[in-house]
This record gives structure tokens, sequence and C-alpha cells, in this order.
């Protein structure tokens, strides 16, 4: 009896030994750092707010096809013009004495180029107006005053031919000032800026620009109130 209790006790801790190593199923958990959770939650708001914007913008493009659907199809849109004038019709008969704009001139030719030609084609004008450049052709005596039409492409071309004492005309300092050649000696003549009175006789429109021949500067105008 005595020898089977140290038999017992060995078999009781060999089955304790394999209980204890079995192995044990418990849930897993992952520890985060703190600073890591706060990134990932700032990501996920993140996301969510990029996910509203989206959902915003499809339902503003949504908004904006449906509008155009709606409108007519041959509608067309003509902006206003840049410089609006009277209707010629509405103008009294030209007088020699009138001084027109020259910015004004354009906008006529705009507005109706047969109109405006019934009324100022071969008619001498005086066109008053701010400078707006010169043009010399080259192997050529005449050149050519600018001044400003009623939109950027647009302008007035005076042409002129300078008076017999000048040996030449030239452009000079950068192309903002005309000068006159007496044998040595230049004359200044105009500059980029100065606003002038100019005759000539009108010549219709060509590439959108106003044409005055056979110019003549006579003096400088009085600023526009």
């Amino acid at each position: 009896m005595n020898a089977r209790i140290p038999s017992l006790m060995g078999l009781l801790g060999c089955t304790l030994v394999l209980l204890s190593a079995r192995p044990i199923h418990a849930q897993d958990t992952v520890t985060v750092p703190k600073s890591r959770l706060e990134e990932l939650e700032r990501k996920e708001r993140e996301l969510d707010r990029l996910k509203g914007d989206v959902s915003k913008t499809k339902a503003e493009n949504v908004e904006l096809k449906e509008k155009l659907q709606q409108m007519p199809t041959n509608q067309v849109v003509v902006p206003p013009p840049a410089h609006p004038v009277p209707a010629l019709a509405s103008l009294p008969p030209l007088q020699a004495t009138d001084v027109i704009d020259s910015k004004d001139l354009v906008a006529y030719y705009r507005q109706d180029s047969a109109a405006a030609d019934q009324r100022f084609l071969n008619q001498r004008l005086t066109v008053a107006g701010e400078i707006a450049g010169f043009e010399k052709p080259l192997l050529k005596r005449n050149y050519r005053v600018l001044l400003p039409g009623n939109e950027p492409t647009a302008k007035v071309i005076c042409d002129f031919y300078p008076p017999d004492k000048f040996n030449a005309v030239l452009i000079a300092n950068h192309g903002t000032q005309l000068m006159g050649v007496i044998g040595d000696t230049r004359v200044p003549l105009a500059k980029v800026g100065e606003r002038v009175l100019i005759k000539g006789h009108c010549k219709g429109v060509r590439d959108s620009n106003v044409q005055l021949s056979a110019g003549e500067l006579i003096e400088a105008a009085a600023p526009t109130k």
C-alpha cells in the first residue's frame, strides 16, 4: 500500500505538468500608443470631411447641369459695348467744327460700320485722343500716330507726312517719343500719353482700326473732365 502512494503522486504530478502545458485560449489584446490613436482619429475625421466635399461638389455639378439644360440652345450672350455711344441715326448732321473722341469714332464703326461710313467716310475730321503709340514704316517718309479706341485691339491710326523742313522723322526713347530731324538737330514732335487734336480724312475701318490720312497735328487737346 505504501509503495503505491509514490506512484500515484508521480502520476498526479505528470498530469499537472501536462495540464499546465496546454494552450489557454484568451481574447487577443493590442496596446496602441495614445499619439498613434489620436493620429488615426484625426485621419478618420479628415476622410469624413473629404467625403462630404465630394458629395457637395457632385450635387453642385448636377444642379449646374440641370440649369444649363434648361437654357435655350440658341441663346447668345452679348457683352455690353466697351464704350457705349448714341445711335448714329440720332446724331445731328456732322459739322466741320465738330471734334470727336477717338474712342467714340471706333465705337461708331463697331456699332454699325455701314452707317459710320455714311457719316464719316472721306470727311475731314478733327479727332481728339491720348497718343497710344507710333509707327514708322521702313524706307518711307510717312509715320503714324495711334490714338486709343474703345477696346485694346482697336485704334485710330493717323497717317502723316512730315513737313519739308524735316530731313526725316524717327521714333525715340523706346518708342515713346516722335522726333523730327533737321540736319543734326532733333526736334520733339509728340510723345505717348500726350492728349492731342488731329485732323485727317477718314478712310473707313481696316482690321478693326479706323484709318485717317493726310493727318495734321494741330494742337494739344484739353484733358477730358
